[in-house]
């Protein structure tokens, strides 16, 4: 499979409840970009699937099984992942878009 795109991935970076401070901390994030294939999911497919027609839907496909991320960053837009796709490749995943920090 070819890999002709770039994608950042972000994992961690959400707050995390500390019971004996009482308070809330971030997590680190870490970041990782990788290779992968990014094709646009149609409007009248995301209307199918989701029944949403404002929606922007990528699906990514990497090489290898990618570790769990919370956001991606692709052409400068902000995605999460909304589910695992059912394909050859364990590493295929929807995105959607977001702002660009978080919803």
């Amino acid at each position: 499979m070819k890999t002709p795109h770039r994608i950042t991935l972000i994992c961690g970076g959400r707050k995390k409840y500390d019971p004996e401070t009482d308070s809330y901390e971030m997590e680190a994030r870490k970041t990782i970009t990788v290779p992968c294939l990014v094709n646009k999911v149609s409007q009248s497919k995301v209307f199918e699937l989701y029944g949403n027609r404002t929606d922007v839907i990528i699906s990514c496909r990497f090489q290898q099984e990618q570790a769990p991320f919370t956001q991606a960053v692709y052409k400068r837009d902000t995605y999460e992942p909304i589910e695992a796709i059912d394909a050859p490749i364990k590493g295929a995943v929807r995105l959607k878009k977001v702002g660009p920090f978080g919803r």
